[in-house]
């Protein structure tokens, strides 16, 4: 089960609106998602005080582990015995406080677990007077959309009828090929990185035994970087397991959608540092998640009452630092425009609103995070050199890593953080969306109703 859907639903019942998800797992958590892999779900700051002003402060003490900052290593052996270290980035404490938030680290299904207990807690207990409820169902697969009908057919052969779908069921979901096949244009993506991501997680008592505490750094990950490859490891949830992310040159290119790839981990390191292999043999089977080769023009349907949102309408690089946060910001955006009327005439207005204000964001992320890839897998060469040299020289100083010629990387961060997308939701409406039709502005507070799925996000009339 994904978390952006039940994270829609959350924001959406905190809006009064009743929210049924449709969920084809048969139960709850999975292994984890598609984009990000089995073990860690990693949320920024800006995804940070999304949970915490749903009131979930306590579940983030619980389960997951903090973060912050990172220490950069060279991801090829170095002459030294231990491993050749660039130097460590931490945080400014500043930055956070101003964005309210933190960096997390969450088993995904810690994460998923949480956000599905605040979808079904009784709305009286996150001090709401409304009645609006989430009901979730499980093994409900959903096989076709039809976006004029504004109806979901199940492979059990149900049919469901809605004011709204919307689409969180990730880059293969059936929500999101629907809008691909209506479009009926095949926009590959031009970012040309060309880099695959293998993912895998090994046990804390695994990495203790073999003494490889490198990737237990106090800061809470590990960044290990070029030529061509590149690795992050991060200290995962309570349970402090190691969640590895490599990065490679896209050897999946046989598959245009996301696939198990049949090798070990060890056979697509390249050359490496000594204790990279040593915590690679320590890994199952490698997952190879491959870049979303196609866009959408339109996150939402000629209709206007079909929507995607999360990884079906904006993939990011595969293992993106900023997936889940993200998601959640186009949850609370949702929930919160969807809060100044239960109007279901005002669903197209309010999706084509959603794809005007998010988009010209996550474009931003995802350049953010290309920039951040490429540093971390540039090839060898005299940039390289130079760059290495320079934060080595910081390092010896006690500066950062990413200060001086990264240092607009960093800017780009607190833009990030700043952030909020109940602000941005508001400002539209202020603007624009209470002038569009003010005579029908305040029907019955149940006439609409949105259902929301890892599946798909569907909106229903109330029984």
């Amino acid at each position: 089960m994904a978390p952006t859907g039940l994270a829609s639903a959350i924001a959406l019942k905190r809006a009064g609106h009743s929210v049924l998800v449709l969920e084809k797992d048969l139960q709850l958590g999975g292994i984890g998602s598609v984009l990000n892999g089995s073990g860690c779900a990693q949320i920024c700051p800006n995804g940070c005080k999304i949970l915490l002003d749903w009131g979930l402060e306590a579940e983030i003490n619980a389960k997951s582990a903090p973060c912050s900052g990172f220490s950069l290593y060279k991801y090829t052996a170095g002459e030294a015995p231990g491993p050749d270290q660039f130097g460590i980035n931490r945080y400014d404490p500043a930055v956070l406080d101003e964005a309210r938030g933190r960096y997390l680290q969450f088993a995904h299904r810690d994460l998923v677990r949480m956000l599905h207990d605040a979808a079904i807690e009784p709305s009286d207990k996150i001090g709401s007077s409304s009645a609006a409820q989430v009901s979730i169902v499980l093994g409900a697969e959903v096989v076709n959309v039809d976006c004029e009908a504004c109806s979901v057919t199940l492979q059990s052969g149900d049919i469901h009828t809605a004011h709204a779908i919307i689409g969180a069921d990730g880059t293969r979901g059936v929500v999101r090929k629907t809008l691909i096949e209506e479009e009926g244009i095949f926009q590959q993506s031009d970012d040309g990185l060309g880099v695959a991501l293998y993912h895998a997680i090994v046990p804390k008592v695994l990495v203790d035994e073999h003494d490889l505490t490198v990737f237990y750094h106090h800061l809470g990950m590990t960044v290990w970087g070029g030529p061509n490859r590149g690795l992050r490891t991060f200290v995962v949830g309570n349970e402090q397991n190691v969640s590895l992310f490599l990065y490679t040159p896209d050897s999946c290119q046989d598959s245009t959608w996301t696939r198990e790839a049949e090798m070990k981990f060890t056979d697509v390191l390249g050359p490496c540092d000594e204790r990279i292999r040593n915590l690679a043999e320590l890994t199952g089977p490698a997952t190879c998640i491959q870049r979303e080769p196609s866009q959408l023009e339109s996150w939402v349907s000629e209709s206007g009452r079909v929507l995607v949102l999360g990884d079906a309408a904006h993939p990011f690089p595969p293992g993106a630092t900023q997936a889940y946060a993200a998601a959640l910001e186009d949850a609370a955006f949702i929930g919160k425009i969807f809060s100044h009327t239960k109007n279901p005439t005002r669903v197209p207005d309010f999706f084509r609103a959603f794809q005007e204000h998010r988009e010209p964001r996550v474009s931003h992320i995802r350049q953010v995070e290309e920039e951040y890839l490429n540093n971390i897998l540039m090839p060898d060469g005299e940039v390289k050199v130079k760059r290495d040299a320079a934060m080595r020289a910081r390092h010896a100083v006690g500066q950062n890593v990413m200060d001086g010629d990264l240092e607009h990387m960093m800017e780009d961060v607190r833009i990030m953080f700043g952030y909020d997308s109940g602000d941005d939701a508001d400002e539209w409406w202020m603007t624009w969306g209470r002038y569009l039709d003010a005579s029908e502005l305040s029907p019955p507070q149940d006439a609409f109703r949105i259902t929301t799925s890892s599946s798909v996000t569907r909106g229903d009339e109330e029984d």
